[in-house]
Order: structure tokens, then sequence, then C-alpha cells
């Protein structure tokens, strides 16, 4: 017959194991493995997608710079660019030119032609290929020096308008040809894309033309169609770059066949690049990646496709053969760490206290937050990184723009001024004739306010004031007449015949209205203006009756834009490097050599500026100089217009800051750690000790030694155990810590004065009795006598007393001899554990006794009255006065009695169980039979009078069940 029973049992330990088995299993095996797994996993692809990042912006790089130079217009405009700044430098131009010019005809003979001008504007016949017509060459010259001073300031501005251009504007176009556009002399000086040669229509091959005019050495270059139409530059560049990185190869493909590549590779490569080219033809896609190479691609010409070429043969791109390379080795490791835990457990059980199960285990939860941790830092030191550098580039900016808007501060100031000071003058001078007193004072703000030109022109076209430089004036004091004259007729809407026909005069034409009423609009704003031939800052103001088209002078003050604005920044560039900490500032005029800064960072600007064309305002990123990483901004001056401004950062610095949260994340892991072995060793401490503790209490209860009590530490579970303890140590020696309870308790049995004795005792049924008596001497005069029950017995009883007496001890003489406030004291005490498991009824009887008169005052809390003996009259009389025991009434307010011990008088106290007391027959010892005690055991020894009344009592009791406690005091 089966055993259901056992079967039951059987499944169920059984399921118990293999649950077990499992929840460790999972805790200390497939959980660390599933977490070391994706972590790899997570880090490893990380790493990979930071490789490939860091390779595109390598890449990018190398593919910018070759897109550069990506047809021969380019190539020839930065050879020539070059070769132009070197011989600048160089102290004999002439030759390092000729050695040029020479090695240029020689690798392309009959493709490049020279005309070479010396510092003075002479052709060098030596090096020049053109030199019949030198009157042409030396007009030439002349324009295409002024072309290039007035396009370096403003690349905006219109070369038709040069005079020697339009004077000489035939023999250009014979020169070069009927297509010439004197506009296309700005070519030459535009900045990459925008930059190269221009073309021409000189009929012999070489026509199209490059030019660079320079202060030691100029020369224009021709060169022939055929040879900017190939690509024999983008093939040099080429070799160059991939002979100096050969891991990054470049190259390029040409139209028509724009999937087979130019550039020579590596056999094994050519599939991978023919099939990238394709995508990029087909589908636009500028990145190829596959797991050989990568691939980046651009057109920067209609006809030419350009590449940068990355072959995958670093181990960090195959990150899944390293995540299993890795994961086997970091799971041989822990199954090794959990063979040497197994041994240890098994064989050697004593090498592990408790305290470090408990740690490792701890330790090893705390595995997955901390490897999270760790694997998220990256993730977010690149993320911080990355919004430092924005918050920088931003403060940057920040800098740049409060400059110029103190610039532009400056010039509203400069405004509010010369309104207040023109506009006095002007209600001075109103309709009527300006004085000598009034022009004089227009004249001193010429010095006042740093002006290059200052005029006063009349509507009679007399130009009645003027203050100038006269060596850096470039108008005829005739043109600013002219153009004054023009804006008073403007503004009173007519124009005179004579100006009509006047050659200067051509500013009034119809195409020129907008420009006048700009001009206009802006009388008392200080705003920028093409003055004749130069960009100026300026401010204007008509005198006279402006409403009604009835002006009769035009004030004009001009300053130099990039004079005013150098004057600017002398005196106050030093704030923008002083704004923020560790950041470095380059300021550079774009019209002159002035610059603030250090000199070493004009290389990062010009290259900043070349690579956005210097088209763009504002530019940011990352550049590396002199082995240094850098964070920039550049900025062309939006109110700074003649000025480019630059901001570098160090990366160092920003590293630090990383370095410093990753140090922080360090710490905090580490003080994790630490935190947990700590609080696992007080935990540990926590349970162990109290155990500990227990073991010692079982030890000592093994050894009958029932005064060992455990200490009662927290209120917590341990705590509570602890007293269940000492209780279960307390009920097995009753007996003994009863009568040290009891003994330390109750004072001595005999007190003898000149006029009295006093003894007193108690007999207790069981150990633990529930009363308590106690004599004391509250001064020389005085005694006090307390007498007791206790509504509980054992232990509590033992407590209520000890607290009973405690509050005795601790009252002062004032509360000891009234007996009332004592009394009330007490009870007040017994409130105070209201509710808790002491919380009982007491009985108490306290007297102060004056030992020298015998008078005495008593307060009765509910115990038994006490008996006044009179031994010569044999008289007893029963003091019945009661009130309330301890702990009834709250807050109640006790009251003492008086009385008086005369000689041959005794007192008796006792308890309520002599009363109640009752024999083998039931009978009762009562009052009457009491009395009949008391008269009969009378003795003036107060101790044999206390031991009489006890034997009768005992005769009358064979057995004792309650407590006896009674106090004898006689009067001698």
């Amino acid at each position: 017959m089966l055993d259901y029973t056992y079967i039951c049992n059987k499944t169920k330990s059984s399921f118990n194991i293999i649950i077990t088995c499992f929840v460790v299993l999972f805790c200390f095996f497939i959980f660390p493995v599933f977490l070391v797994y994706y972590s790899l996993d997570f880090l490893l692809e990380t790493n990979k997608d930071e490789l490939r990042e860091n390779k595109l912006l390598e890449m990018n790089n190398k593919i910018e710079y070759l897109n550069k130079y990506s047809n021969n217009k380019r190539y020839f405009h930065f050879l020539l660019l070059r070769l132009s700044e070197f011989a600048q430098k160089t102290d004999n131009p002439l030759k390092y030119l000729e050695l040029n010019i020479n090695n240029l005809k020689k690798n392309y003979p009959d493709k490049i032609q020279f005309i070479v001008w010396d510092n003075k504007g002479k052709v060098n016949t030596r090096l020049s290929d053109r030199i019949k017509y030198k009157y042409i060459l030396d007009k030439l010259y002349l324009s295409l020096k002024e072309v290039t001073e007035k396009v370096s300031r403003d690349y905006s501005f219109p070369i038709s308008n040069i005079e020697s251009i339009k004077r000489n504007f035939n023999i250009f176009r014979n020169f070069f040809g009927k297509i010439y556009i004197p506009e296309n002399f700005k070519i030459p000086l535009g900045r990459s894309f925008n930059a190269g040669p221009f073309l021409t229509e000189l009929g012999d091959g070489l026509n199209h033309v490059w030019f660079s005019i320079k202060d030691n050495i100029s020369f224009l270059c021709f060169i022939s169609n055929d040879l900017l139409s190939d690509f024999t530059g983008l093939e040099k560049i080429s070799e160059t770059v991939n002979k100096s990185d050969p891991s990054l190869i470049v190259g390029y493909s040409l139209n028509p066949n724009f999937n087979i590549p130019v550039t020579s590779l590596p056999e094994k490569y050519i599939s991978d690049i023919k099939m990238a080219l394709t995508v990029f033809e087909n589908a636009g896609d500028s990145i190829f990646e596959n797991n050989r190479a990568l691939i980046i691609m651009s057109m920067p010409d209609p006809s030419v496709r350009t590449f940068c070429f990355y072959a995958k043969t670093d181990i960090r791109w195959d990150y899944e053969y390293r995540r299993n390379y890795y994961f086997c080795i970091i799971i041989f490791i822990i199954l090794l760490i959990y063979l040497c835990f197994l041994f240890r457990f098994l064989y050697k059980r004593n090498f592990f206290s408790i305290r470090w199960k408990l740690t490792t285990l701890f330790l090893f939860a705390n595995l997955a937050p901390i490897a999270v941790i760790g694997f998220i830092t990256k993730d977010y030191l690149d993320s911080q990184k990355l919004s430092i550098k924005n918050e920088i580039v931003s403060e940057l900016e920040k800098s740049i723009r409060e400059l110029e808007a103190r610039y532009r501060s400056m010039l509203d100031d400069f405004n509010l001024r010369l309104n207040s000071i023109v506009s006095d003058i002007s209600k001075i001078v109103g309709n009527g004739v300006i004085k000598e007193e009034e022009i004089w004072k227009l004249k001193s703000l010429y010095d006042e306010f740093n002006c290059s030109e200052l005029y006063i022109i009349a509507s009679n076209s007399r130009l009645i004031g003027y203050k100038r430089d006269e060596t850096n004036a470039k108008q005829t004091l005739d043109t600013m007449t002219v153009f004054g004259k023009t804006i008073l007729s403007f503004s009173n809407r007519k124009v005179s015949n004579s100006h009509k026909n006047n050659a200067k005069s051509n500013i009034i034409k119809l195409e020129n209205s907008e420009y006048l009423d700009a001009f206009i609009e802006n009388f008392g704003n200080i705003s920028d203006f093409n003055i004749g031939e130069l960009t100026r800052i300026y401010f204007s103001y008509a005198f006279g009756d402006r409403d009604h088209y009835n002006n009769n002078y035009v004030f004009l003050m001009l300053w130099d834009r990039e004079y005013i604005q150098n004057l600017f920044l002398r005196e106050t560039h030093k704030s923008l490097f002083e704004s923020m900490d560790n950041a470095d500032f380059y300021i550079k005029s774009n019209v002159s050599n002035n610059f603030y800064g250090d000199k070493k960072y004009e290389r990062i600007l010009d290259s900043v500026l070349e690579n956005n064309n210097g088209m763009v305002n504002k530019t940011s990123g990352y550049i590396k100089f002199n082995c240094k990483n850098y964070v920039f901004i550049c900025i062309n001056g939006s109110i700074l217009k003649d000025w480019s401004i630059l901001a570098v950062y160090p990366e160092e610095f920003i590293d630090k800051r990383i370095n410093i949260i990753l140090i922080q994340i360090i710490s905090g892991i580490i003080l994790s750690l630490l935190l947990t072995i700590i609080i696992i060793h007080i935990l540990a401490l926590h349970f162990l000790n109290p155990i500990h503790k227990l073991g010692e209490a079982a030890l000592a209860i093994g050894n009958r030694n029932f005064s060992y009590r455990i200490p009662i530490g927290d209120k917590d579970e341990f705590g509570h155990l602890n007293q269940v303890f000492n209780r279960v140590i307390e009920g097995l020696a009753d007996f003994e810590v009863a009568k040290i309870v009891q003994e330390s308790l109750f004072p001595d049995n005999i007190f003898n004065s000149s006029n009295f004795s006093i003894y007193g005792k108690s007999i207790v049924a069981t150990t633990l009795g529930g009363d308590y008596y106690d004599c004391f001497t509250i001064n020389e005069n005085f005694f006090g006598i307390i007498i007791a029950n206790v509504s509980v017995k054992g232990i509590p009883a033992g407590l209520i007393m000890a607290m009973a007496k405690s509050v005795v001890l601790t009252s002062s003489e004032e509360t000891k001899l009234d007996s009332a406030l004592l009394t009330s004291r007490l009870n007040r005490m017994f409130f105070g554990i209201s509710g808790k498991s002491l919380s009982h009824i007491m009985t108490f009887q306290y007297m102060v006794l004056n030992l020298n008169d015998g008078s005495c005052s008593f307060t009765n809390a509910g115990h038994c009255p006490p008996v006044l003996f009179d031994c010569e009259a044999k008289k007893i009389d029963y003091l019945d006065y009661s009130e309330p025991p301890l702990g009834k009434i709250s807050d109640y307010d006790y009251k003492k009695y008086d009385f008086n011990i005369v000689k041959n008088h005794s007192l008796i106290l006792y308890t309520y169980a002599i009363i109640k007391a009752f024999n083998d027959s039931n009978d009762i010892i009562n009052y009457n039979k009491f009395n009949s005690v008391l008269i009969r055991s009378y003795n003036s020894d107060s101790e044999k009078y206390y031991n009489n009344i006890y034997n009768a009592f005992s005769q009358f009791c064979s057995q004792i069940n309650n407590d006896i406690t009674l106090i004898v005091v006689n009067r001698n």
C-alpha cells in the first residue's frame, strides 16, 4: 500500500531543493553571465561606434582637403597663391619667382605664361612672356592694384565704379577680349571655391588669367584652357596625401566612368570602391560601409567624384569576435572563482566567518548597479564633454557679441552727444545764415570725436567750413562740395540744371535715388555708407526747414570705419581677453595688418576663413594646432565689420573637467563599496552580537548563574527576545532574585532615639512579596516612616517598590517633611507609567515623626488605619483618615493629618493581610482579635512588642498565605 504522506513530503522536499538550486544558479551564474554578456556587447559596440565616428571625422578632413583641389582651376589658384605669398616673404622675390616660374614652364610647356612687375610697378622683361604692349601693361598694373585694394577691403565693392577701369575699359577689352567683364577681376581675389583664374578671349589657347598684386612683387599668369580642364592637380594632391597617411586612401573618378576610380588602389579593394561609387551615383549615399571597408564620397565638381577609403584591418571593428572572446575569458574566471569558493565552503568552512560571507554576498549584489554605472560612464562623459564644449562655444560667442555691443554702444553714445550739440546749433541757426561762431563750434567736433573728415556745405554749392587730414583724404574738396549740394538738392526735391550737366553730379542719376533716400533718412544718425570710393561711418545733419524741404546747409562728419573700430579695440580688447579663464582671442583686421592677441593663432583664423570661403559670418568647431586640440568659434563681425574675431579654448581644460567628473564617479563607486562593507559589518554586528549574548545567557543558565542578565539595547526583535530571555532567567532564579530585591529595598529593622524605639519587619508568603516599608531619618529632628502594599506580586511589585523608594530618596528635605506633598508626587509617578505593565494600584501611608515632642503628621492613601495604643489605659484608637490609593485618581490633592504620640504610647502600622488572615478552621482575625493581641503583647521594647504580636499571629495561623508587614513605634 502506497504511503501518500511520504510521497508528498518527498515531492515537496525535492521541489524545494530544485527551487533553491535554481535561485542560487540564477543569482550567482545566470544573472552575472547575462550582465557580463550584454555589458561587453554594449561596451565594445560603443567602442566600435566611437572608432567609426573618429575615422569618419578624419576621412571628412581628408576629403575636404582633396575637394579644395578638385579641379585644376582651384589647384592652380592655390598653387599660384602660395607662390605669391612665399615670394613676398623672401629676401629676393625675383629670384624665388624665377625658379618657380621655370619649374612650371618645364612641367607645363606652352601652357602657362607670366607677366611680372617689380615693387615699383615696372615690367620685368626677363621673367615676362609678353612685353610688347608696355603702355597697356603699365595701365593694367595700376588698375589691378586699385582693384586689389578695393576688393580686399570689401569683396562686394563694384569694380565698375573704379575710375581707372572706366577710363581704360577699351584697352582691357582689346587685351583680354570682347567677353571681358570688369567684375571678373574679383575671381582671383576670392577664397576657396570662389577663387580661381578668370576666363578671357585671348584666342591663343592661353585664355585664363590669374593675378597677384603685392607690395614686393606682382605677376599675372596666363593659363591654357586644356591645362585647366585637366585633373593633374587632383592627381598630384592625391598622391601627396596618400603618402603622408597610407591608412586612409583618397582618390577620385571622372566623367563618364564615375564608378571606376582613377587613383590606383590594392586589387582586393577595387570591387568595394566600385560598389560604393555606384551606390553614391544612383542613391546619393555619401557613406558606404561593409565588413572590409569604410568609404566616404563627395561631388565637389559635376565631372568629379572624390572618395576616401579606409580598410577595416583593426581588430576593434569586429566587435562580435572581441565580445565572444572576452566573454569566454570572463566566464572561465567566474567559474574558477566559484570553484575556489565551493572548495572553501565544503572543506574549510571556517575559512569565512558569517560576517564576511554576508559581505561577499552584498558586494556581489552590488555588481549589477556598479557594472551599469561603469558601462554607461563613457557615454555620459562623452555627452558631458559635448555639452561642455557647446557651453564654452556659447560663452565665447557671448563674449564676442558683448564686445560688438559695446562698440555699438559707443557709436550710440557718439550719436546722442552729436545730436544734442548739433540740434542746439540748428535751433540758433534756424532758416537763417550760419554764423562764424556756429561754424567754429561744429568744426571743434572734429577733435572731440576723432573723426577723419568734417564738412559744412551750403545749398549754393559753397564749402563754408571743413577740417580733415589732407595726407589721408581720398576725395577732393570739389567732389565733397558737389556731394553735399546733391544731398541738399535731393532733400529739397529739386535738381538745378547746372548740376544736371555737371559730370561730377552723376550721383543724382535715377539709379542712385535709393542711395540718396537712405542717406537723407539717416540725418541725425551714425551709419555705414560708401562715400565716393571708401567705406565710411558718417554722421549727417541738415540745417533749415526739413519739413518744408527748405534745407540750407548740410553737416557731414566722416570716420574711416577701420580706423574708428581699431581705436575702439585698442581701448577695450583687453576686457575680451580677460572675460573667460583659459580662453584666447585673436582679432584681425580684414583691411589692414592690425591685430590683437597672440599672432600664433593667425594660422587658425586663416584656415577657418579659407575653409568657410570667407562668406559665413559665424563658424565653430574643433581644430588641432601645434599638437593641441582647441574648441573655436570664428565670427566675421556684424557690427565690427572690418574685423574677424577668433576665440579658442584648449581642449585640455575640458578634459580636466571631464577627469574631475570621472574621479567623482570612481570615488562614488569606491565609496559605495566601502559603505556596503561597513553597513554589512554593522548589520552583522547587529545580528551576531545579540545571538552571541543569547549564547552567553544559555551558558549562564547551564552554570546556574541566575544573576546573569542580557543587556537590553534597541527595542527591536532582538531586544524583545533578550527581555523574554531575561524573564526566563528571572523565573528560573525566582528565589535568589526575590531575596536580593527584597533585602535591598527594606531598611534596618531597629531604630532608636532618646524618645522613641522603632522596629519593623516584613514577612512574605512567597519569595516575591507585595508589601513595602521604609524607615529613614529626614534630619536630626524628624523621622519618616512608610508602609505600603502593591496590588501585584513578584517582579512588578519589586520594581514598583524600587521606583517608590527612588522617588522618596530623590525627594528634597522639604518634600519629605510634607507627607501630603510626597504622597502626591508618588501618585504622579504612578500615572506616569499608566498603560504600561507596571501600572497598578498601591496603598500607601507616610508619617513624619517629630523626635523631640512626638508630634506626627501623616497621609494615608488607601492603607489600613494606624493604631494608637495607650499602654497605661489599655486603650486603642484607630486613626481612621484615608484617601484614594496611589494610581487611582490623577492629580489628586492629598492632605496630611496631625496627631501626637505621648509617653507610654505605641503606634502600630500594619498591612491588611493581618486583619484578614484566617486559620485552618476558616476563622478570620478581625479587628477585635487584633486589638486583643495588641493589648496582650505590649512591651516597652519595640522589637519584643513586634515579636509578641507576630508570635500570637503565628499561633492563630499555622500557615502564612499572604505577606505580613508590621511596624511598632514606642515612645519611652
